[in-house]
């Protein structure tokens, strides 16, 4: 029986980068980029599809709501001035 891979930590990742640099495998320069782009991916904004679309539907709902209720307050407007015009010809 096979256990399953645990994945490596951001320190792990980057101790593993620092002693392939101090074994020559590698260039400075290399493990300079390889470790920017380990911060990158450790610390830089992570982008979750299903939460932007979950959120989008309900920016978009939220924005036919706010349309709804200004038509109907228009319309309210309307009424209340033919109303009030009605009134001033008594």
């Amino acid at each position: 029986m096979t256990t399953p891979k645990v994945p490596l930590t951001y320190t792990q990742r980057l101790a593993g980068l620092k002693a392939e640099k101090d074994a020559g495998t590698i260039t400075e320069d290399a493990y300079t980029e390889l470790s920017k782009e380990l911060v990158g991916g450790e610390y830089g904004p992570q982008a979750d599809l299903t939460q932007f679309e979950s959120l989008l539907g309900k920016l978009e709902g939220s924005k036919m709501k706010q349309q709804r209720q200004k038509s109907v307050e228009g319309r309210r407007d309307i009424y209340s001035q033919g109303l009030s015009s009605m009134m001033a010809n008594f």
